[in-house]
């Protein structure tokens, strides 16, 4: 089971990634720290993590 997890993109933005089955990191390779306490205020979310997530999920 994937779960998704709020930190910062490339240019510093919060976006919700996808994390890893063993939850180190993002399916886009970022590695996951601590979660940001202002995850309430975004609803935007990684292009690169929701990309490979569609395609583990039609693989499966």
């Amino acid at each position: 089971m994937h779960e998704m997890w709020c930190g910062a993109d490339t240019s510093g933005e919060l976006v919700w990634h996808v994390l890893t089955t063993d939850k180190s990191s993002t399916l886009c390779g970022v590695e996951k720290q601590d979660e940001s306490t202002r995850r309430h205020t975004t609803d935007r979310h990684c292009f690169s993590c929701m990309k490979t997530f569609q395609a583990v999920v039609e693989a499966s």
